[in-house]
């Protein structure tokens, strides 16, 4: 066996160090620092620009805006109407995921789901969501339920195409191991198509062990 030894390394005396960069430098390479210098740039210039149109209706000041932000929070009213809205945008989005999950599992099981999705999306994906808003208040009137349906409609069609392309990407093994052991409808997409499209899912190998009836 050889003996261990250790080599005392020499310093590197040849190469110059490089010298320090300068502060000014260092503080530029900070990205919440050039971030914040937008903001602060981005505030004088619209307090600049209101000051310059002197209406305060048509377009109120940095600083006034920021009073009326600080008086909101500080008496309570800004929260209680940011809950309102945070409660409508919530409902909407709920509805609208419900109802493209229900028209995706229907397109994926039957050939008249696909032909309905194809049909509904061709006619309402294109239609700007901001066009139904006169219709939903002459239906609904002023109110939750208007502001609900056009959520509604913004985010179904949309999710309903995406969530019907990622189901279409899932591998035909993983489609054949469900039908083997005989999922179909809502188990075949709960079980299947949902952890697939996720990339959540097991290898197939692995997969049938986790099926139910596989024990």
């Amino acid at each position: 066996m050889r003996q261990e030894y250790e080599i005392t390394l020499e310093p590197l005396l040849s190469v110059p160090v490089e010298r320090a960069l300068p502060l000014r430098q260092r503080l530029w390479q900070q990205g919440w620092l050039r971030k914040g210098l937008i903001l602060i740039v981005l505030a004088i210039l619209w307090e600049g620009v209101a000051r310059y149109q002197n209406n305060d209706l048509l377009l109120p000041s940095f600083l006034q805006t920021s009073y009326a932000l600080y008086d909101g929070v500080l008496s309570g009213e800004l929260l209680s109407k940011v809950s309102i809205s945070l409660a409508v945008l919530i409902k909407g989005y709920l509805i609208g995921i419900v109802l493209a999950f229900a028209l995706t599992t229907l397109a994926v099981s039957t050939q008249l789901g696909r032909d309905l999705l194809g049909t509904l999306t061709s006619m309402f994906n294109p239609l700007p969501a901001i066009a139904l808003l006169p219709l939903a208040l002459l239906w609904f009137g002023l109110g939750q339920n208007s502001l609900i349906f056009v959520l509604v409609h913004s985010v179904l069609w949309a999710l309903a195409l995406n969530t019907y392309s990622g189901f279409l990407g899932v591998s035909e093994t993983l489609r054949m191991a469900g039908r083997n052991y005989g999922l179909k409808g809502m188990r075949f997409v709960l079980f299947i198509l949902i952890p697939a499209a996720l990339r959540r899912s097991l290898p197939a190998s692995r997969l049938a062990g986790h099926l139910p009836g596989a024990r």
